[in-house]
C-alpha cells in the first residue's frame, strides 16, 4: 500500500513573533537545526528505496508557493504537488483536498497528514510508528499518533486510549482539550493518556466517506475547489469562490470526535515538539552577536547585537524592526502582542 505524505503548511506561528511573520512563518525558519522545520518535515518522509512513501504533497497558504518550491529545491525533493489555499479553512478542508487529490490520481493510497512546523528528533522511529499505524489504516481505521507524555504539559491536547486493536494500536476513548496543570498531572498519574500530535494516517476513501457522513459541506466545497483548480507556475491554486464556501473546522472536531473509526498508535516516543512558543527553542547565547551575562535566558537575533546582564529566565528576540522581551513562563502571551499590533494597524510588523 502506497503512503502519500501530505504536509500542512498553513500555520501562522504568531507565538514565535517577531521572527515568525505572515510572509515567512515559523515553519520556514531555521529554529532547531541548520534546515527549516518545513525542510525537516519533508526529509522525514522523503521517498526511500525501501519503503512505500510517495513524493510529498504540500498544501499551504496562497502567498507561500515560491518559498515552498525554493526550500524543497534546496534539499533536492521534487513534490508530488504544491496546492495553495486562497484563504485558510483549517485542517478538515486540508484533509478533504488531500483525499480528493489522491482519488483523482487513481490510487486509493493511505494519506499521512502532518503539520509542517513540528520537530521530531528520531525520524527513523517515527517512520516505524507510521508503518505500525498503516496496518490499522489499511483495515479502515483513521489513525492518529499519541506522543508519550513526559510532563504535565498544559499547551497540548490529549488522547485517551481505549480498547486494544493490535500491538501498539488502540481505539480512541476520548479526545481531551488542553488541560490545566492539575488535570494534566492526573492524566499522567492514571496512564493511557498521550499528547495529541495532530498527525493522521488514513485511506483517502475512508476520510471522504467520514466527511460525507459528518461534514458534507466541507467535503463538497473542498473537492469542488480542487476540481476547479488551476496551475499557476509551480503550484496548483484552489478555486477561490468554491473554497470560500468551505466551513472552517479542524479534522479533530469535524471527523475524529464523531467517527467510530478513530484509533491511536501509542506511545510514540520520537522526541516530538510542536515548537509552539519561544520557551521550546534553544538560545543562541554562544553566537557572536549575543552577550548573555544572565542565567537561563533564551536569546535569538538575526544580526542585531543583544546583551543581557543580571537577568534570568527571559526570552529576548531581536530582528531588524522589532524586539520582544518576555518571561519564559509567559511565552504563550506573545500571541497577545501580535493581536495588539493588529489592533494598532501595524501590518508592517506582522
Amino acid at each position: 500500500m502506497k503512503i502519500q505524505p501530505v504536509i500542512m503548511s498553513g500555520g501562522a506561528g504568531t507565538r514565535l513573533w517577531p521572527m515568525s511573520r505572515a510572509a515567512r512563518p515559523k515553519q520556514f525558519l531555521k529554529l532547531v537545526t541548520d534546515k527549516t522545520m518545513f525542510q525537516e518535515t519533508a526529509l522525514r518522509v522523503a521517498p526511500q528505496t525501501d519503503d512505500a512513501f510517495s513524493p510529498p504533497v504540500v498544501i499551504a497558504g496562497a502567498g507561500h508557493g515560491a518559498v515552498i518550491a525554493d526550500q524543497l529545491a534546496e534539499i533536492d525533493i521534487l513534490p508530488g504537488e504544491i496546492i495553495l489555499e486562497p484563504a485558510p479553512r483549517n485542517t478538515a478542508a486540508v484533509a478533504a483536498v488531500a483525499s480528493a487529490w489522491v482519488e483523482a490520481h487513481g490510487e486509493d493510497a493511505l494519506i499521512l497528514l502532518m503539520p509542517a512546523d513540528h520537530h521530531i528528533e528520531d525520524a527513523a522511529r517515527f517512520r516505524r510508528a507510521v508503518s505500525l499505524a498503516a496496518r490499522a489504516a489499511e483495515d479502515g481505521f483513521i489513525m492518529t499518533f499519541g506522543i508519550k507524555a513526559n510532563r504535565p504539559h498544559t499547551g497540548y491536547g490529549y488522547i485517551e486510549a481505549g480498547e486494544t486493536i493490535s500491538d501498539g494500536v488502540c481505539r480512541v476513548a476520548a479526545f481531551k482539550e488542553k488541560p490545566d496543570k492539575k488535570t494534566a498531572q492526573s492524566y499522567l498519574d492514571k496512564g493511557g493518556f498521550y499528547w495529541n500530535a495532530g498527525i493522521f494516517l488514513f485511506r483517502a476513501s475512508d476520510m471522504l466517506g467520514e466527511l460525507e457522513k459528518h461534514a458534507p459541506e466541507i467535503r463538497k466545497a473542498a473537492t469542488d475547489a480542487l476540481a476547479e483548480s488551476v496551475m499557476s507556475g509551480a503550484a496548483r491554486r484552489l478555486d477561490e469562490d468554491r473554497f470560500a464556501a468551505c466551513p472552517a473546522n479542524s479534522i479533530d472536531y469535524a471527523v475524529m470526535e464523531k467517527t467510530d473509526r478513530a484509533a491511536v498508535v501509542a506511545p510514540v516516543d520520537v522526541g516530538w515538539t510542536d515548537i509552539g512558543s519561544w520557551s521550546e527553542v534553544a538560545s543562541q547565547s554562544g553566537a557572536p552577536d549575543i552577550v548573555d551575562l544572565g542565567d537561563r535566558n533564551i536569546i535569538r537575533t538575526d544580526g542585531t547585537v543583544v546583551a543581557a546582564a543580571g537577568v534570568s529566565d527571559l526570552i529576548i528576540i531581536a530582528t531588524g524592526d522589532a524586539v520582544l522581551v518576555a518571561r519564559k513562563d509567559n511565552a504563550q502571551e506573545v500571541r497577545a502582542v501580535v493581536e495588539e499590533l493588529k489592533k494598532r494597524g501595524r501590518e508592517d510588523l506582522l
